[in-house]
């Protein structure tokens, strides 16, 4: 199936499949010992932007699904983190897929934006915060000594 062949529940769901599977390789990458540190003082730790890039997901589901956000707490460690983000991962692949076409036109607030636009656009912001915050780590992996893989999954 080509990309214009894709619906538009599949693009979404390439898209963002593209940067988490990118940044699931990164985090299998980063060092126990680099959990704790920060680029500067003030800054997220890289346990805590792992941590952000798993959680918040959610925050756009619960904007969609006028909820509270559901956030779970800080994980001690970097392999608790990444359990967490792999856990995460499957939910909010299975919650990207479970949109039916019609369901992307229908209109959402983010309270917090102030912005009230279709479900489809919302979904996009999740993206590009997340494809964000990943090039963030990037460059968290790079002064930690990592050499990062490839920005996005190609395969998908």
């Amino acid at each position: 199936m080509t990309p214009t062949e894709l619906t538009p529940v599949q693009q979404i769901m390439k898209r963002w499949k593209m940067n988490r599977n990118a940044l699931l390789e990164l985090v299998a990458l980063l060092p126990e010992s680099g959990g704790g540190w920060r680029p500067w003082e003030g800054g997220m730790t890289t346990i805590e932007l792992v941590h952000h890039l798993a959680a918040t997901p959610d925050f756009f589901f619960s904007a969609i699904e006028e909820r509270e956000m559901l956030v779970p707490p800080v994980p001690p460690t970097l392999a608790e983190t990444r359990e967490l983000l792999l856990r995460l991962t499957a939910e909010h692949e299975q919650k990207l897929a479970s949109y039916a076409e019609s369901e992307l036109r229908e209109p959402a607030t983010i309270a917090l934006l102030n912005v009230t636009e279709p479900i489809a656009e919302i979904l996009h912001r999740l993206i590009g915060h997340e494809a964000h915050h990943k090039g963030q780590l990037f460059v968290y992996a790079r002064m930690l000594g990592v050499t990062p893989p490839f920005y996005v999954d190609v395969t998908v």
